[in-house]
């Protein structure tokens, strides 16, 4: 034991050590269920969007089947299957950060920011043109 261990324990300051501090710095992993197939990516939460059970309607999935982040938080992604993304942003530079993130993907559909995607008929009709590729 240090000295200064030592002068904190006759203090009675009890000590802590971190068994994952890279935690508190955000380097959390994120691991993705195998029921997942979608995982939408906006720096808008989605999840209670009619949007987004238009969506889910139009791949077949349940809500269950989807998960929704924001792009920090796909760094820290782990999974083992193939799922697909949606990545809404009108920032290119971003999504290009974005894309080797994008583990096992099935396909990545790409549309606008959320407003942006609302107030647009033709970034509507861009991205259900993408859905009905598959």
């Amino acid at each position: 034991m240090d000295r200064r261990s030592l002068l904190l324990k006759e203090m009675g300051i009890t000590q802590w050590q971190l068994h994952r501090p890279a935690a508190l710095q955000g380097a959390v992993g994120i691991t993705v269920a195998d029921n997942i197939r979608l995982i939408v990516v906006s720096d808008d939460n989605l999840s209670q969007t009619p949007l987004l059970a238009d969506v889910l309607l139009s791949l077949i999935l349940k809500k269950e089947d989807c998960l929704c982040l924001n792009y920090d938080q796909i760094q820290h992604l782990e999974l083992n299957h193939s799922v697909q993304y949606w990545l809404l942003s009108e920032n290119a530079e971003k999504i290009d950060r974005t894309l080797p993130y994008c583990l096992c993907a099935e396909r990545i559909y790409r549309s606008p920011n959320y407003p942006h995607f609302i107030s647009s008929p033709s970034a509507k009709r861009e991205f259900w043109q993408q859905i009905q590729q598959i």
